[in-house]
């Protein structure tokens, strides 16, 4: 017996379903209402957020890229707090190791391809319900508060980095002059990141102008200048391959492509301002 406003069961389950493009919010929601789901559409993070703090869903399936890469992730880290008996599942047109990597430590359900084979989603989908409840969610986060909990961590593995470097570790120099400006420029790049800003903000500029030219009445030559950020974006990788990356850290790819964009505007600036100065005679 169905519910005659709806005509659907009354044992019908609640799905969110979350995707940014028109077409397939258009065609997909009345499928799955065919196939016994109460379908509830959201265009953005926003809504998501909206309907999760609102209704109750047995089942979340959601784009993996709504409007940033890793949005879906971030829409399920909200549904496990919020609702953490929901089922939750990733629809995607850009599968992948990474992809599969972060659905298992963000304990994603399982995850589809686009166009998906709708038989075969309802019945995963049927076949999860039917599992003992989930077990508690991790917490998803993104690369710039980890690097911002770790950045002691990366600021002596740089240290580490220049000692072990035959031509830096030459240098008379103490620790803190070793690693000079580079703890404010990585500081101020976690700020841009925070703040999704993809432009070099004029602070960082300064730290990396100022970096330049003390480099240089060091005795630093450019390769050695360049070194110093090589020697950051070894120690960011290193985190990232290490123990200390926590499960459900999600957008590693698109924040680390601008983490490294921001690293080499700062490379060109402190090499423009080593190039300009002159050494104090």
């Amino acid at each position: 017996m169905g519910d005659p406003k709806t005509n659907m069961p009354l044992a019908a389950k609640r799905m969110l379903f979350v995707d940014d493009e028109p077409s397939i919010r258009l065609t997909l929601p009345p499928v799955l209402q065919q196939n016994g789901f109460d379908v509830r559409v959201a265009s953005t993070v926003a809504e998501a957020l909206g309907e999760i703090n609102n209704y109750q869903f047995d089942v979340l399936l959601t784009d993996l890229n709504i409007h940033r890469e890793g949005d879906g992730f971030l829409v399920i880290g909200a549904m496990r707090h919020v609702q953490p008996n929901c089922r939750n599942f990733i629809l995607t047109g850009y599968p992948g190791f990474e992809t599969a990597l972060q659905g298992i430590q963000s304990q994603v359900d399982d995850y589809f391809v686009k166009p998906a084979n709708i038989d075969e989603l309802v019945e995963k989908v049927r076949d999860r319900l039917k599992e003992p409840t989930p077990r508690p969610a991790f917490q998803i986060r993104r690369l710039a508060a980890v690097l911002r909990d770790n950045q002691e961590t990366i600021t002596r593995n740089i240290l580490s980095a220049m000692k072990r470097d035959r031509k830096i570790a030459a240098l008379p120099l103490s620790d803190h002059e070793r690693i000079d400006h580079l703890p404010k420029m990585f500081e101020s790049t976690i700020e841009q990141l925070e703040n999704e800003r993809d432009s070099a903000d004029p602070e960082m500029l300064r730290y990396a102008l100022e970096h330049g030219k003390l480099r240089r009445k060091q005795g630093y030559d450019v390769q050695m200048l360049a070194r110093d950020f090589q020697f950051v974006g070894e120690a960011v990788f290193d985190l990232i391959q290490s123990d200390l990356m926590p499960m459900g850290t999600v957008g590693i790819t698109g924040d680390l492509r601008r983490f490294n964009r921001k690293m080499n505007w700062l490379l060109l600036g402190s090499l423009g301002a080593y190039s300009n100065s002159k050494t104090k005679k």
